[in-house]
């Protein structure tokens, strides 16, 4: 039984033992066996702790994915919005722009828009030291208007003229009042029938025509802002009862429409219509008034 067998001795003080190869042979099997089998095992503990972390980082990475898109769109939506607002900005600077050159005002690229609003404010005794000096308001109740400034032809003369002033609707008899305190510089009769011309501060008339003959009011007479002037009539070359009103600025005719439209609320958008007038020479006029004025107080 043994003559196919290789046998190793091992002999030390506690005697030899013998080992027979086949046992050698099973027991590495063994041993083989038993590693390859926890090598298993443990490759596959570790093969699913590898699947974990994977999925780990696929939903990190999802996640991440969709951070990254609702960001992308927040971006998008702020861009917008700073495109709407760099509009915005770009109108508010045009509008300053244009109220600035309206007022004679130099454009001071240090400034901040603040500042650049905050001259172009006029302060309440501003406003209405103007709109107590200037022609201002509707000088009889607005009933509406029959006649446009500007070229047309004449309903009468069948030419075309410039017509100077607004025709106002209005019924034979009806008050007018001053727009602006003054001094009347005419009242009497010339080609556009009864007429009353008022001489303002600051090189501005306003001219009333077609007025029933009544005198109210006579050359050198001083009035307020709201006096009793006259009455609307038909006197003249006209077609029927109205007023023709003008507004003029030292020899200059003025859209009257402008005029009739002032008001403290749209003041710097008026200034920004008519730009035929210093305005801002005028509101240091005014200002400069009342600084004299509170002195004398």
């Amino acid at each position: 039984m043994l003559k196919n067998k290789f046998t190793i001795t091992i002999s030390d003080i506690n005697g030899s033992r013998h080992f027979y190869l086949n046992q050698i042979i099973k027991k590495i099997v063994l041993y083989i066996i038993a590693f390859v089998f926890l090598f298993l095992i443990s490759s596959g503990f570790y093969i699913k702790y590898l699947d974990s972390k994977v999925d780990a980082l696929d939903s990190k990475r999802e996640e991440l994915l969709k951070k990254s898109k609702e960001l992308e769109t927040l971006n998008a939506t702020m861009q917008q919005s700073l495109d709407e607002k760099a509009a915005q900005y770009a109108v508010i600077e045009d509008k300053i722009a244009s109220f600035e050159e309206a007022l004679g005002l130099e454009n001071e690229n240090n400034l901040t828009i603040s500042a650049r609003l905050e001259n172009l404010n006029l302060t309440n005794d501003q406003q209405q030291g103007i709109l107590n000096q200037i022609p201002n308001g509707w000088p009889i109740a607005n009933k509406g208007i029959t006649g446009k400034f500007g070229w047309r032809e004449h309903p009468i003369l069948k030419r075309r003229e410039f017509h100077p002033g607004i025709d106002l609707a209005a019924s034979v008899g009806t008050p007018i009042y001053a727009p602006a305190s003054g001094v009347v510089e005419f009242s009497g009769y010339s080609n556009n029938g009864y007429n009353v011309i008022l001489l303002h501060n600051f090189g501005f008339k306003s001219v009333f025509a077609h007025m029933m003959r009544k005198d109210v009011v006579k050359a050198g007479d001083f009035v307020n802002k709201g006096d009793l002037i006259g009455y609307t009539g038909n006197t003249g070359l006209s077609t029927g009862p109205h007023l023709h009103y003008e507004v003029r600025f030292i020899n200059k005719t003025l859209e009257p429409l402008y005029f009739l439209n002032l008001k403290r609320k749209n003041m710097n958008e008026f200034f920004n219509q008519e730009r035929r007038v210093s305005w801002q020479s005028l509101i240091k006029a005014v200002s400069a008034q009342q600084i004299q004025a509170r002195k004398q107080q």
